[in-house]
């Protein structure tokens, strides 16, 4: 054999090897998005296999299970029906007793201001109507009796709820569903992917961290902030979700639970965690306290950063840890 026959044998070695590898190594990749949870639901994956589209529209149906037991507005589901009891005594499961723990450890850390029992005071702002009003003070005080989350007890099994008291896990329930989810598309060999649902995300397996960009708070179609975040999550709690406005005062859904009102001066908080459920929570919960006890608040959380922005003097300013600043984390207020 010449030289170059060799040569020509060694190319096509290299060809058909190179060939393999990409055969062995191919990806397909779709996103898909549904309605689901109130949102729009954005749902990428990759995969080695060419139904990843069906993967997809598996883990929508995953999703839509989980937001029936845990969705509060709907009559038949797990949480409204032990809204709606007289009993106090409940059977729960493992999604129910989950949420609870991370509420019983949300509440301590704010000291009662992130209480998962504000169902009944939030109910009376109306967020949720045509024409929202202000609630009456008197009847805001009222219903306040009906809130204390310390009054509950619960175990794997069981939960202890007084009668008139109802549960709400809207801070923390579309995080803890995509927790669950994205589990789910990893047993389907989804390889990499992400799951939006614009206030609450989460990214795994990217090569090069993805670009996340958090809303301007009074900006609808801007920016304030971008980041890059691989294997985490991300959640944002924002005075702009819900709101109604009445004599110029900004009136949203973000209620402590000591005063009955929405909490003022903070416009958004957002929080990157490993856990979509604790990015979710923890946005929340430091929404309801001051910038700087939020601050303090974080360091119980190693692998947690935040970013709040803020009125001061009559301008936005922000608050950040020194953890966020490392994840590629620039601002423009």
């Amino acid at each position: 054999m010449t030289k170059k026959e060799i040569f020509s044998l060694i190319i096509l070695i290299a060809v058909i090897a190179y060939g393999s590898y990409k055969f062995i190594t191919r990806e397909y990749t779709e996103t898909r998005s549904k309605y689901l949870m109130d949102t729009i639901v954005q749902i990428s994956a990759s995969s080695k296999s060419k139904n990843v589209g069906n993967d997809i529209e598996a883990v929508f149906d995953f999703i839509k299970k989980l937001e029936t037991k845990l969705d509060e507005f709907d009559p038949e589901s797990m949480i409204s029906q032990i809204n709606s009891s007289e009993e106090e005594n409940f059977e729960i499961d493992a999604d129910i007793f989950a949420l609870l723990k991370i509420s019983q450890e949300l509440y301590r850390l704010t000291d009662g201001s992130f209480d998962p029992t504000i169902k009944p005071v939030w109910d009376l702002w109306g967020f949720n109507e045509v024409s929202p009003v202000v609630p009456d003070s008197l009847l805001i005080q009222e219903e306040l009796k009906k809130v204390d989350f310390s009054k509950i007890s619960f175990d794997e099994s069981k939960l202890y709820k007084p009668k008139g008291m109802q549960l709400t896990f809207g801070a923390i329930a579309k995080g803890y569903i995509i927790d669950q989810a994205l589990e789910y598309m990893k047993k389907r060999q989804i390889n990499r992917g992400f799951i939006d649902c614009r206030s609450s995300m989460k990214f795994f397996g990217y090569k090069i961290s993805p670009l996340i960009y958090v809303q301007h708070p009074r900006k609808a179609d801007d920016s304030i902030a971008s980041l890059r975040a691989n294997n985490l999550s991300i959640g944002t709690s924002g005075d702009y979700q819900q709101y109604f406005e009445i004599d110029d005062t900004r009136y949203h859904h973000i209620i402590d639970a000591k005063t009955g009102y929405p909490v003022q001066n903070v416009f958004s908080v957002t929080v990157v965690s490993p856990e979509a459920s604790w990015a979710d929570g923890l946005a929340t919960a430091f929404f309801t306290v001051a910038p700087a006890q939020a601050m303090e608040l974080i360091k119980e959380f190693e692998d947690s950063y935040f970013v709040i922005y803020y009125e001061e003097n009559g301008a936005i300013v922000s608050l950040k840890t020194e953890g966020i600043k490392k994840l590629d984390f620039s601002e423009s207020i």
